[in-house]
């Protein structure tokens, strides 16, 4: 199997949050990404209040509206699948412990408004050499779930008809020089 290929990564997320980029700040840097994602985006489209994702024969596209420059892009084959509450909140507690353990950077969005409330987000990552937290983990199911991890990305998105759609994405070759961390 052919290894996939990765435009942008969490850290968009990270920096757009964390270092309060103004909205032409991030064109700058993560627009061109931004665009493509939109562009070549194609298949079933799953999206809640805070996040969309699209999954489709291409691979796997994730944007933000409220971030519209902070995308990401998995291109490969990708299978999603169907969790229950139950097993949601098993995959909810697997990326928690990881992320406790330091065996990856997590981002949980739990309501719109994420980009000023520490209510409304978790995250945990390294940046560096130094761990980091943002806001508090909880046992709510999040709108949106993403845990970075050195060989896997595991991403989860409320898809409000459907349940939950979880990937687990093994990860792929940076395109654009050091995209991905």
């Amino acid at each position: 199997m052919k290894r996939a290929r990765e435009l942008g990564n969490y850290r968009v997320l990270i920096e757009a949050l964390e270092l309060g980029l103004t909205p032409g700040e991030l064109e700058e840097r993560h627009g061109l990404l931004a665009g493509f994602v939109r562009e070549h985006a194609g298949g079933a489209r799953y999206a809640n209040e805070v996040v969309e994702l699209v999954h489709g024969s291409e691979g796997v596209f994730v944007s933000f509206p409220a971030l519209p420059s902070a995308a990401y892009a998995w291109l490969g084959e990708a299978t999603g699948v169907f969790l229950s509450p139950v097993e949601a909140q098993i995959w909810l507690w697997e990326v928690m412990e990881r992320a406790e353990a330091g065996e990856g950077d997590v981002v949980a969005l739990y309501e719109p408004g994420f980009a000023d409330d520490d209510e409304k987000i978790f995250m945990a990552y390294t940046y560096e050499g130094d761990r980091y937290q943002r806001g508090w983990p909880r046992t709510k199911l999040p709108l949106f779930l993403w845990l970075a991890a050195p060989e896997e990305h595991l991403l989860m998105v409320r898809a409000p008809r459907d349940g939950y759609l979880a990937f687990r994405l093994e990860r792929g070759t940076p395109l654009l020089g050091r995209v991905t961390s």
